[in-house]
């Protein structure tokens, strides 16, 4: 579920899927695949517009330097990615400036209650490779159950500051080991 952009004179609201497979690289690093398709219904006279994105994550968890495989897991990592973004409105794209490439910087914490379930608090910082003065910051917060070694869901929240977007999805999560 999205709704957002308000702030810019659009009020839409929108529904997404999104798709993801964590594969581990090695102890501490791990990569994410995820696709996102949504459809995004604004107060114009357009009607509905899709939007979808697939990329690819890496991420590096720092938790054997810092807390010795304690409660915390901070990370750090990088993306790619391609976005078609809603640009047929005369408002403009919902998630960034336009379609293209995208790069990305996250870092955050991941907090381990049990074994199978977590909190991840973080944030994004993602841009567009055609025009670099087109990014925004993404705030992530998530709470991860993981029923089995291999499957799991996800309710997260994120929050677009420049676009003044909100998003609230449950993830279904697939890990091979």
């Amino acid at each position: 579920m999205a709704d957002g952009g308000k702030g810019k004179g659009i009020d839409a609201d929108g529904d997404f899927l999104n798709l993801s497979a964590n594969s581990p690289a090695s102890d501490s690093a791990d990569f994410n695949l995820y696709f996102s398709y949504g459809n995004v219904d604004r107060n114009s006279t357009s009607g509905s517009d899709s939007s979808w994105e697939l990329g690819l994550d890496f991420i590096y968890h720092y938790d054997e330097y810092v807390f010795q495989n304690g409660m915390f897991r901070p990370f750090a990592g990088v993306g790619l990615s391609y976005l078609s973004d809603i640009d047929s409105t005369p408002s403009g794209s919902f998630r960034m400036g336009d379609d293209g490439f995208t790069w990305k910087f996250l870092a955050g914490t991941e907090i381990l209650f049990t074994d199978y379930l977590s909190m991840s608090i973080g944030g994004n910082f993602k841009g567009l490779w055609s025009d670099f003065g087109e990014n925004d910051f993404l705030l992530d917060i998530g709470l991860s159950w993981w029923i089995t070694d291999v499957h799991g869901v996800a309710l997260e929240y994120n929050h677009a500051f420049d676009q003044e977007v909100d998003f609230i999805g449950l993830k279904y999560l697939y890990s091979w080991q």
